[in-house]
């Protein structure tokens, strides 16, 4: 482990970039935000205390957002390596890792389960609508789950 600072702008994490560390906020605040440019949406902003990176702890690969410093802020960082080889001195460490990933899964089920149907889009409408025909009233080609 050791320390990172960055200064506020600094994005820390780009969504799609390979990772496999996470980062433990000692102080400041970030921003984590999915999408790019003007589509980009904000998911929360974190402060002291909070970890960002953590799925990359549990299975390294790209990130899954963008996370960028809002204050000036300082963090713990921690590999991959670093972490598998905590586990078995400290599993409580895991555990702590481990909630932070089912409060933000659970969170993300609350914000699905609230959207709103009429907001989904057409090509979702279409797909709920094919989903309550007879397999045999299904318009060809209508069923591919990538369409």
């Amino acid at each position: 482990m050791h320390s990172a600072s960055f200064k506020a702008g600094d994005v820390i994490l780009a969504e799609g970039a390979e990772g496999k560390t996470a980062y433990l906020l000692v102080s400041g605040s970030v921003e984590v935000s999915v999408g790019q440019g003007s589509s980009a949406k904000v998911l929360a902003t974190l402060g002291s205390g909070e970890v960002f990176g953590e799925m990359c702890l549990i299975e390294p690969g790209p990130r899954s957002a963008t996370v960028t410093a809002v204050a000036d802020t300082e963090c713990v960082v921690t590999t991959y390596e670093e972490f598998i080889a905590a586990l078995d001195k400290d599993p409580r460490q895991a555990i702590q890792f481990m909630q932070t990933l089912v409060r933000r899964l659970r969170r993300m089920n609350d914000r699905i389960t609230g959207v709103d149907p009429a907001k989904r889009g057409l090509v979702q409408m279409f797909r709920d609508w094919q989903a309550n025909l007879p397999p045999s009233q299904r318009p060809p080609g209508w069923t591919d789950p990538e369409w």
